[in-house]
Formats: structure tokens, sequence, C-alpha cells
């Protein structure tokens, strides 16, 4: 394994997830050299929105710019034929009011900020992914 270098000309920080790879393969594409990719552990890893799971892409955010540059790649991967869209449940479980109130302001910001999200109950999630167990599912 070579050492990490002391200087680059762009260093990206989060290379793994969606964003992150593709602004690497725009830079590439318009002749940019000397990158340095890094992230906060291995890919794949438990943190990020899409360096853990490869085909599940959070797009909502509370910010405009998360929202907007997770879209865009979303769409540019499309587009080259590297990912395909099929949807993705976020759950809070019963009692955990917590992580409900987050996922409704979460759901809040991305219909600003132009995301197809929802809040759906616990029986529509029931049918979307059969091995949910319901009645530990509070939306």
């Amino acid at each position: 394994m070579s050492s990490f270098p002391s200087r680059a000309r762009v260093v990206i920080v989060g290379l793994g997830g969606i964003v992150g790879a593709s602004v690497a393969h725009h830079l590439v594409e318009n002749g940019w050299d000397d990158i340095v990719g890094i992230d906060k552990s291995g890919v794949p890893t438990d943190v990020g929105s899409t360096a853990h799971a490869s085909d599940f892409c959070y797009a909502t955010s509370h910010d405009l710019l998360s929202c907007w540059t997770t879209m865009y790649s979303m769409d540019f991967y499309e587009k080259m034929g590297n990912y395909k869209r099929i949807g993705g449940l976020e759950v809070a479980r019963v009692g955990d009011d917590a992580r409900m109130a987050e996922l409704k302001r979460r759901v809040d910001s991305g219909k600003a900020f132009g995301t197809n999200v929802s809040i759906i109950s616990a029986a529509e999630a029931k049918a979307k992914f059969p091995l949910l167990e319901e009645d530990q599912i509070q939306g």
C-alpha cells in the first residue's frame, strides 16, 4: 500500500458515497488528475447515506445542496446505466417517537427540495416489504 500523499490538487471527503464518486468521475472526465479521495471508514461503511447501501440513496436531507447533489448523482448514474431506481424504506419502530419525528422532518425538508418522499403507514410498508413485522412499525 502506498503512503498517503502530502498534497493533492483535489481532496474529496466522502468518496465512498454516490456524490463523492460522481464528483471524482466529473473531475477525471474533465482532465483533472492528482485527486485524493478519503472516507470516514472503509467502504462499505456504516456512515453516510450511500457508501454502506449500494443501491439505496437517501435523497432527503435538511439542506438543498445535499438533496440536489444526491438527486443529480442518481440521475447521472441512471443515464450511464449504472443505477436503477427501486425505492426504499426507512422505518421508525413503535415507541421510537424521536426517530419518527426526525423522519417527518426529513420528509418535510425533502418535499421542500423536490425529492419524491412520503410517510406511509405500517400496513403500506408491510405491503411493499412483507418481511416487516407490521405491529413493530410506527411509520
